[in-house]
């Protein structure tokens, strides 16, 4: 199945956890593919920003008295993303513009305790396209509680970084149980994003 936009639903591209410390290496959590991920995420960025598609930036912050953790660190996490730390900001070259729009999440969906579905339903979103980090963890609850409330999915796969391979490709497994054709590359969005420009002029 290949990926289109329907002039018919409104799609939203969500980006997750883009954080420096991703990239910078700083990050108390290790990943795998993020060498990859950041010229593909910099291409889909660009061209959805050309389209003028709702943008919205997902990041995990943790206070820095390590309240809202929960049970966040009983498996293999360390402690991450405090708001104290530098690696904890928004990665400078996926970083929000203006127009854009941030939430920030404690725990690992994007909809939980956020006003994440406030936001969607303001903008008349219904169809929503993930990428970010970790594919296995943020990227599959957010997009199993986005299934949950009724929300069509697709996850840019070369455009998400696991804890690691294996963990990885069963999480996008999982996630095209749920909806079929959910996973895509990134050139798929970015000819589909270009061919609906050339359609509306």
């Amino acid at each position: 199945m290949s990926f289109k936009l329907d002039r018919n639903h409104q799609t939203a591209l969500v980006c997750i956890d883009f954080q420096a410390g991703v990239f910078t290496g700083e990050c108390a959590l290790s990943y795998v593919g993020t060498d990859a991920v950041l010229p593909n995420a910099k291409r889909v960025l660009a061209v959805a920003r050309r389209a003028k598609l709702p943008i919205i930036h997902i990041q995990e912050v943790h206070r820095k008295e390590m309240v809202d953790f929960g049970r966040e660190l009983d498996g293999a996490e360390p402690v991450h993303c405090l708001e104290t730390w530098e690696s904890t900001q928004f990665y400078a070259e996926l970083a929000p513009t203006d127009g854009e729009f941030a939430i920030t999440k404690r725990r690992y969906s994007g909809f939980l305790g956020t006003d994440l579905e406030i936001l969607l339903r303001g903008l008349n979103v219904d169809t929503l396209v993930l990428m970010g980090v970790m594919t296995n963890v943020c990227i599959h609850y957010t997009a199993a509680d986005a299934h949950q409330r009724d929300y069509h999915i697709h996850v840019i796969e070369d455009c998400c970084a696991g804890s690691d391979w294996e963990a990885h490709w069963a999480a996008l497994k999982a996630i095209e149980y749920l909806q079929k054709g959910a996973r895509i590359k990134h050139q798929e969005f970015i000819g589909a994003v270009e061919t609906s420009m050339e359609l509306v002029l």
